[in-house]
C-alpha cells in the first residue's frame, strides 16, 4: 500500500489492522491509531494510547472504533465527532470487540479483555456503563469476534462462544494441541456468517457451525442449513497445516490462510523464535478440507527478521446479503490486507488481468495475447499485451511474426499502425510489414506508403511483395511519381529482378512515361508489348529493344521492323542482332526485309547468303538470282564450302564461266533439265554446242535433250552430231514427240500472226473513226459555268443521262482560245483550224506563223520544204498529200 503509509511507518511500527466498508484503522507500537482510505492516504489520527494498540474493532456501519492497547485503555471514538469514550485498567488489554449494531443501539455494548484473564462485557445504562465478567480464570484473553448475538473468544484453554441473547455461553473447543503458547502465536477468530466460526490457531484449523446440520458444497466445503433454534455447535472441518497460521479469513467457499513456513527446527519446538533467515510469509487458498488451491508469496520488506506473530491478515467486510451468507457476490473484489510491522500488502483474488500480467511478467506474451482475446479484455489492456508482444518479437529479431501480428493487434488504429510502421522503419525491417499495411480502414497517409513502396523495391528479396502492392493498392493513396523519384537515383544492376522491372513498368504507365514503361515491359518479354507500341506509338522506342522483341514474338516483331524500317533502320537492327549473337533471328529479318524490299539491305547481301546456306538453302538459288548486291567471290566460295552445286552453278554462270558452271550442272549434279534450263537462260550457241558435246557420250542426255529442242535448237543438228551405233532409249517415242511439238508450234505460230493481223486491222479502223470525230470546243470559263449548271440540273431532277449527253462525253475537247494570239474563238469573226492533237489556231494567225517560218526555213537552207493549199474540211471527205498537208505548228516545233 501507497500513499502516507511509507512516512507513517518510518518512525512507528504497526501492530494490528481493522477494516470497514469506508476506510482501514492501523494501530502502531507508540499507540496511535491511523485512520487511512484505501488508497493508504492519512484521514485521521488518534493518540490515544500511550503503549502499543494490540486490537482494533469497527462497529458494522463503521461509525465507531475501539481500540485496547498495552497500557490497559479501552477508546470508543467516532469516526465522524468528536465523541470518545475511555476505560482504564491495570492490565493490558489484548483483544475487543464492539456490537455489530453499536452506532445504531444506545446500549453501545461492547466485549473486551487481556492479560487479567477476564471477557468483560460493558453496556450503557441510565448512570453509565454496566461492566459485567463473561468469563475469567483461564487464562488471558487473545482473541475476541462478535457476530449478530454471539461472542466468540479465545483463551489458554480454548475458544468459548457466548449468545447475549440468550445471556448463556453456547460451547467451548479445546485449544488445539501441540499449538505454540497463544502470547507467541494468537490465535485468529473469524466469524464466515450467522452460523460459521472460524478458528486458526497454531498449525490447526477448525470451522465450528452454530446450526443443526450441514451438507458438502463445491469442492469439499461444508455449507451449513438452518434446522432449528437451538444453539447446538458442530465442527464441521478440522485439518493441520505444516505452516504456522499468522491469519485466517474466508475466501467464498474456501479459506485464505496467512501462512508462516519455519524451518524444520522452528516446526519441532513449541514456539516460533524471531530468526534472520525466515521464509517470506504466504497466502494459501485452499478448501476446507486441505487442498491447496493456489500458493503466493509475499514481497514484505524486512521478512527475513519477523516471526510469525509479527503478521496479521484482515479483509474487507461483506454488506447486505453478502454479510448474511457470508460470500462475495458476484463481480465484487474481495481485498485481503497482510499486515507487518512496515509494510501493509494488498492481496485480491486474481482476475484474468492479473493472469495476463503474470503471463507478461514471465515472457509468455503469445498466452497472454491468447488470454485476452478469450476473456474480452479491456481495449487498453489489449494494445498494452500487443506493444509488449510486438516489441519481444523484434528485440528477437523474429520481424516476419511481428508484421504478421500487426493486422490482429493494431486493428484500425492509424495512429498504432504509424508508430509501428516507423519502428520497423527504424530496424530497417519495414519491408516485413509492407505486406500487411492496410489501404482502407484505416487509410494511413501518402508518406507511409511511399516509405513502404521504396523499402520493398530497395530489398531484392522483397521484389513480387513490391509488385503485389504496385498493383493491388489503390493509385490514390500513394504517389507513383514520388517513389519513381525516390528509386530511380538507387537503381543497379544488381538489384533489378523480373518482379522490379514489372512493378516499374506499372508505375511508370501511370506516369505517362511510357517510353521507360516499354522498355522494362520488353525486358520483360511481355505478349501485349506489341499493343502496348501501336497504342501509344512507341516505335521509335523499338530502335534499342530488337532482340527482345525477337525473342518475345518473332513474326509480329519482324513485321514490325520491316514496316518502320525508315524510322528503324536495318543497320541499326543489324547491329543489335549481331550483338546478340542469335544469327536465327538476323535471317528472319533480313528474309523478311528482303522480300518486302529488295534493295533495303542491300548492305547485308553477303551476311544473307550466308544466313540462307545456314537456314534456308531452298531460298538461297532465289535470292542469288534475284540479289545484284552480293559479292559473286564469297558466294562461290561458301556454295564450294557447303556443297551447293546449283547455287554454285549459278554463281559461276553470273560470274560469266557459263562452261564451268554448264559443267557442274551435268558431271557433278547431274540434273539435265536443270542443264538445258542453265543452256536457254544463256541465249549463247556455245552454251548449246557445249551441251551436246558433253550430252553425245551419255544416251540418256541425248533423249532429253532431243524432248527440249523444240524453240531452241534444230533436232537435225542434234542427231548429226549423235556418234553411229549409240543406243537412245525411247528414241522412237522421243521422235514422235518431236514431230508433234514442232507442228504444234507451227500451228500456235500461224495462230498467233492471224491474231496478230486481225488486231491491227481493228486497231487501225478504231485510229480512222476516232480522227474523223468531231472535235468540241469549249471556253474555260464557259466550260466551269456550264458544269455548275449540270449539277444543278442533276441535283434537280436526277433522271439519267441522255444519248446526246454521253456522245457528248466521248468527244475530244480542246482550248476555246487560239494558241498563237490567245484570244478567245468566239471573240474574232475568223475560220479557225483544228488539229487532231487539240490545238486549235485562228486561220490569219496559223498563215502568218507558217509563213514566217517558212521564209526562216528559205534564208537558212534556201529550199521550202513544204507548201500548204487550202484548207479542205475533212467531212468532206476529201484528202491530201503529204507534201501539201496542214501541220500543227506547236507539235511541229516540239518534235523537232
Amino acid at each position: 500500500m501507497g500513499g502516507s503509509l511509507s512516512s507513517l511507518l518510518s518512525t512507528d511500527a504497526a501492530t494490528c489492522i481493522a477494516v470497514s466498508e469506508r476506510m482501514i484503522a492501523l494501530g502502531t507500537h507508540c499507540g496511535a491509531v491511523h485512520l487511512l482510505d484505501f488508497l493508504g492516504n492519512q484521514v485521521k489520527e488518534f493518540h490515544v494510547h500511550k503503549a502499543a494498540v494490540n486490537d482494533l474493532n469497527f462497529d458494522i456501519d463503521g461509525e465507531y472504533i475501539g481500540s485496547c492497547s498495552d497500557d490497559g485503555s479501552i477508546v470508543i471514538s467516532s469516526l465522524f465527532t468528536d465523541e470518545k469514550r475511555k476505560f482504564e485498567y491495570h492490565r493490558p488489554m489484548k483483544a475487543i470487540a464492539l456490537d455489530p449494531d453499536y452506532a445504531r443501539k444506545s446500549l453501545k455494548r461492547f466485549v473486551a479483555g487481556g492479560l487479567a484473564g477476564q471477557l468483560i462485557f460493558y453496556a450503557k445504562k441510565w448512570f453509565g456503563y454496566q461492566e459485567q465478567v463473561l468469563h475469567s480464570g483461564e487464562g488471558p484473553i487473545h482473541a475476541v469476534a462478535w457476530r449478530t448475538s454471539f461472542i466468540a473468544w479465545a483463551n489458554d484453554a480454548g475458544v468459548k462462544v457466548y449468545d447475549t441473547a440468550n445471556d448463556q455461553r453456547v460451547t467451548f473447543i479445546e485449544r488445539p494441541r501441540g499449538s505454540p503458547h497463544p502470547e507467541l502465536l494468537l490465535p485468529h477468530l473469524v466469524w464466515q456468517d450467522d452460523a460459521l466460526l472460524i478458528i486458526g490457531w497454531g498449525t490447526s484449523v477448525k470451522i465450528a457451525s452454530l446450526r443443526g446440520n450441514q451438507h458438502v458444497g463445491a469442492n469439499g466445503s461444508y455449507k451449513p442449513v438452518y434446522v432449528s433454534s437451538s444453539n447446538q455447535v458442530d465442527i464441521v472441518a478440522s485439518f493441520q497445516t505444516n505452516y504456522y497460521i499468522s491469519g485466517i479469513a474466508p475466501f467464498g467457499d474456501f479459506l485464505a490462510i496467512l501462512a508462516y513456513v519455519p524451518g524444520e527446527k522452528d516446526f519441532s519446538s513449541t514456539a516460533p523464535s524471531r530468526q534472520a533467515n525466515a521464509q517470506r510469509p504466504e497466502v494459501r487458498i485452499v478448501t476446507w478440507t486441505n487442498d491447496e488451491l493456489a500458493t503466493d508469496a509475499l514481497p514484505i520488506h524486512g521478512f527475513e527478521h519477523y516471526k510469525a506473530k509479527d503478521y496479521c491478515l484482515s479483509h474487507t467486510p461483506l454488506s447486505g446479503s453478502n454479510y448474511t451468507n457470508g460470500r462475495w457476490a458476484a463481480g465484487d473484489e474481495p481485498l485481503y490486507y497482510v499486515v507487518s510491522p512496515k509494510d501493509i500488502v494488498i492481496a485480491k483474488p486474481r482476475d484474468a488481468e492479473d493472469h495476463i500480467n503474470w503471463l507478461l511478467e514471465h515472457g509468455w506474451y503469445d498466452k497472454a495475447l491468447a488470454e485476452v482475446e478469450a476473456t474480452h479484455g479491456r481495449k487498453e489492456l489489449f494494445e498494452e499485451v500487443g506493444s509488449r508482444y510486438l516489441e519481444h518479437l523484434l528485440a528477437e529479431k523474429r520481424y516476419g511474426e511481428a508484421a504478421a501480428l500487426c493486422p490482429k493487434l493494431l486493428q484500425g488504429s492509424a495512429s498504432a499502425w504509424e508508430r509501428w510502421i516507423i519502428r520497423f522503419a527504424q530496424l530497417r525491417q519495414l519491408p516485413a510489414l509492407a505486406r500487411y499495411m492496410p489501404t482502407q480502414n484505416p487509410k494511413l497517409s501518402d508518406t507511409l506508403y511511399e516509405l513502404a513502396l521504396v523499402a520493398l523495391a530497395m530489398n531484392p528479396a522483397y521484389h513480387k511483395d513490391f509488385l503485389s502492392a504496385v498493383k493491388s493498392w489503390p493509385r490514390s493513396i500513394y504517389s507513383a511519381l514520388t517513389v519513381l523519384s525516390e528509386i530511380e537515383p538507387q537503381l543497379r544492376a544488381s538489384l533489378m529482378t523480373d518482379d522490379l522491372k514489372e512493378a516499374m513498368a506499372e508505375l511508370y504507365v501511370r506516369t505517362e512515361q511510357n517510353e521507360k514503361a516499354f522498355s522494362f515491359f520488353a525486358d520483360l518479354l511481355k505478349p501485349e508489348v506489341f499493343d502496348f507500341i501501336e497504342r501509344h506509338n512507341l516505335h521509335a522506342a523499338v530502335r534499342e529493344k530488337v532482340v527482345q522483341l525477337m525473342m518475345l514474338d518473332t513474326k509480329r516483331a519482324t513485321s514490325l521492323l520491316i514496316q518502320q524500317r525508315d524510322l528503324i533502320t536495318p543497320p541499326d537492327v543489324v547491329s543489335q542482332l549481331l550483338k546478340a549473337g542469335d544469327k536465327y533471328f538476323l535471317y528472319l529479318y533480313l528474309h523478311a526485309l528482303f522480300e518486302a524490299s529488295p534493295h533495303a539491305g542491300r548492305d547485308f547481301h553477303d551476311m544473307q547468303v550466308e544466313l540462307y546456306a545456314d537456314y534456308d538453302t531452298q531460298m538461297l538459288l532465289t535470292f542469288l538470282r534475284s540479289s545484284q548486291h552480293y559479292t559473286l567471290e564469297k558466294a562461290y566460295d561458301l556454295c564450294v564450302r557447303k556443297g551447293l552445286l546449283k547455287e554454285k552453278a549459278f554463281i559461276l554462270g553470273r560470274m560469266g564461266n557459263s562452261k564451268q558452271a554448264l559443267a557442274v550442272i551435268i558431271n557433278e549434279l547431274g540434273d539435265i533439265k536443270e542443264a538445258l534450263e542453265f543452256a536457254s537462260m544463256q541465249n549463247d550457241d556455245d552454251i548449246w554446242e557445249e551441251l551436246i558435246k558433253q550430252s553425245t557420250q551419255r544416251p540418256e542426255m541425248v533423249g532429253m535433250l532431243l524432248e527440249h529442242t523444240v524453240g531452241n535448237l534444230d533436232p537435225l543438228h542434234i542427231v548429226n552430231v549423235v556418234p553411229d551405233g549409240l543406243e537412245i532409249p525411247r528414241l522412237r517415242d522421243r521422235l514422235v514427240k518431236i514431230i508433234t511439238d514442232y507442228r504444234t508450234e507451227t500451228s500456235l505460230r500461224h495462230g498467233c500472226n492471224d491474231i496478230l493481223k486481225a488486231d491491227i486491222v481493228n486497231l487501225l479502223v478504231k485510229y480512222y473513226k476516232e480522227a474523223r470525230h468531231a472535235v468540241y470546243m469549249n471556253n474555260t470559263e464557259d466550260e466551269a459555268r456550264t458544269k455548275r449548271d449540270e449539277k444543278r440540273m442533276e441535283e434537280s431532277f436526277a433522271k439519267p443521262p441522255s444519248f446526246k449527253n454521253m456522245d457528248l462525253k466521248s468527244k475530244t475537247r480542246v482550248g476555246g482560245r487560239c494558241c498563237i494570239c490567245f484570244d478567245p474563238f468566239s471573240i474574232q469573226n475568223v475560220s479557225v483550224v483544228i488539229f487532231f492533237c487539240c490545238h486549235a489556231y485562228h486561220m490569219t494567225c496559223y498563215m502568218d506563223s507558217v509563213n514566217t517560218y517558212s521564209d526562216e526555213n528559205e534564208a537558212q537552207d534556201g529550199s521550202l520544204d513544204s507548201e500548204y493549199d487550202e484548207f479542205d474540211d475533212e467531212e468532206n471527205g476529201e484528202s491530201q498529200s503529204d507534201s501539201s498537208r496542214m501541220r500543227c505548228i506547236l507539235c511541229t516545233n516540239a518534235a523537232r
